[in-house]
């Protein structure tokens, strides 16, 4: 197949590499070592997936084969093997489906209560045995007796090693094989390398660095990647998006304006591994062309000042705008300090914003990773006239307004 990572042109084939004075590997002569240090080849992502798939375990049968119960204060399903699996909120969901009832009261039986529903705030309260019961006593009635649903059905059941049940899918369930995802980029992206790489045996989350892309800039190097994702289990589909990499804090802000082809694969009956090759590598020949343009996009966002506008009115506004969680707003705060550090008066900008908020969701899971680095993207891609729009919502604020948004942080402003 053609290789689709070729000569980019433009500004980009002519940029500084990062850096020209910095040293350099034979394998990757145009990306410094330090960042390369902090990355991986698609070999050895290969390797780290080939040895997380060791602990898969995927188990066809019917619905009769398994019951709830509660083991040691905790839901579990057991296997009639006599093994037992303790099921996670993905698994759950999947049985609620299949019983008809409501997953969100399952999965928030299983939830430790927070004072807010944030991950960040106090803890109300544990679950424990009595939840269990509860969520066991549904399941046991809605999904493994006979007379609700169908018992004699195959169905596949992925479990792990670890002693946990990831899902509980159809049997005509298509898998798109995580290590087959990686081998298909690597075939089509050579010399890329894989940054901000997370996830696990059933779902991948990463970068893919383009290294042709590389720029230096005042306060630090940009590139242009893609964020891309697979999963196993159903919690994604295969996705490719446009992304920007600013080397001082490896982040990425995903610049999804223009996406290019969307690679859709449908979970069902046999995958056509050869057509499914083709569409990817269609999506990525339409992305490609689109990192320089995304790099200029969040560059140029250090034009969109915030002037006479307190700093922590814009703040509240941007949570406003882009339904951000209160619970997040020192932390956003502390990662958009360090960006004053670093730039002064130039990170009171939207570029500024943009940096903080990929600061902030390396710290959380993979989903709010992605959703963070989106947001910062679409800060990025604020018109002149949509920037000015935001700053006149964020002048009208008054302190109560901005305490509603943000909590009292006024100690880290």
């Amino acid at each position: 197949m053609t290789q689709v990572l070729t000569k980019l042109g433009g500004s980009v084939k002519n940029a500084p590499h990062f850096t020209d004075s910095q040293e350099k590997t034979e394998n990757f002569k145009h990306v410094a070592k330090v960042w390369q240090d902090q990355c991986m080849t698609f070999d050895a992502g290969m390797q780290q997936t080939a040895l997380e798939q060791q602990k898969i375990n995927d188990i066809k049968g019917p619905l009769s084969d398994w019951r709830a119960e509660v083991n040691y204060g905790k839901l579990s399903l057991l296997h009639k093997s006599g093994v037992s699996y303790q099921p996670t909120a993905k698994a759950v969901k999947d049985l609620a489906v299949i019983g008809r009832t409501s997953e969100w009261f399952l999965n928030d039986m299983l939830t430790d209560k927070k004072a807010n529903g944030s991950e960040d705030a106090k803890t109300l309260y544990k679950r424990d045995f009595r939840d269990a019961e509860v969520v066991t006593q549904v399941l046991n009635v809605t999904v493994f007796a006979a007379d609700r649903t169908d018992q004699k059905k195959t169905r596949l059941f992925r479990t792990w090693s670890d002693g946990t049940l990831r899902a509980v899918l159809s049997d005509q369930y298509a898998i798109v094989n995580n290590l087959w995802f990686l081998e298909t980029l690597a075939k089509l992206i050579p010399g890329g390398l894989l940054s901000h790489w997370r996830g696990d045996a059933d779902t991948i989350f990463g970068n893919v660095l383009i290294p042709d892309t590389i720029r230096e800039e005042s306060d630090s190097h940009y590139g242009g990647m893609l964020s891309v994702g697979n999963s196993e289990i159903g919690l994604r589909r295969i996705m490719s998006l446009p992304s920007v990499f600013r080397a001082i804090c490896m982040n990425g802000c995903i610049w999804e304006q223009e996406k290019g082809e969307i690679v859709s694969q449908v979970h069902r009956g046999r995958v056509d591994f050869k057509s499914l090759e083709l569409a990817i590598a269609k999506n990525l020949q339409a992305q490609i062309p689109l990192l320089s343009k995304g790099i200029d996009k969040v560059l140029g966002s250090r034009t969109l000042k915030f002037g006479d506008v307190p700093t922590v009115q814009v703040v509240a506004q941007v949570f406003n705008d882009f339904d951000l969680p209160k619970s997040k707003a020192p932390k956003f705060l502390g990662h958009f300090n360090t960006e004053l550090g670093i730039l002064g008066n130039e990170a009171l900008t939207a570029f500024g914003l943009e940096n903080a908020l990929t600061r902030l969701g390396q710290e959380y899971d993979n989903e709010t990773w992605v959703k963070y680095d989106s947001i910062a993207g679409k800060i990025a891609n604020l018109t002149a006239d949509r920037w000015g729009g935001m700053l006149q919502r964020a002048r009208t604020l008054e302190p109560k307004d901005v305490e509603k948004s943000l909590g009292d942080v006024s100690h880290l402003i």
